[in-house]
């Protein structure tokens, strides 16, 4: 799978999961507070694979 699949998957279960948590936690979510919650995890995702890589010491994540 190539980066460009790869990152439409990963903003898709973001934007899936940020609505699910916001409308568990949050009395009225907005949908500033979802697209942010949305952010942060698709950024937490790609930091969480940065350190595994480097841990790892590969390139490809394999």
């Amino acid at each position: 799978m190539g980066w460009f699949e790869i990152f439409v998957i990963r903003c898709l279960l973001a934007g899936v999961f940020a609505f699910l948590i916001s409308r568990f936690f949050f009395k009225n979510p907005t949908l500033t507070k979802v697209t942010a919650l949305g952010l942060v995890m698709l950024g937490l995702a790609y930091l969480l694979e940065h350190l595994r890589k480097r841990e790892q010491g590969g390139t490809n994540g394999s």
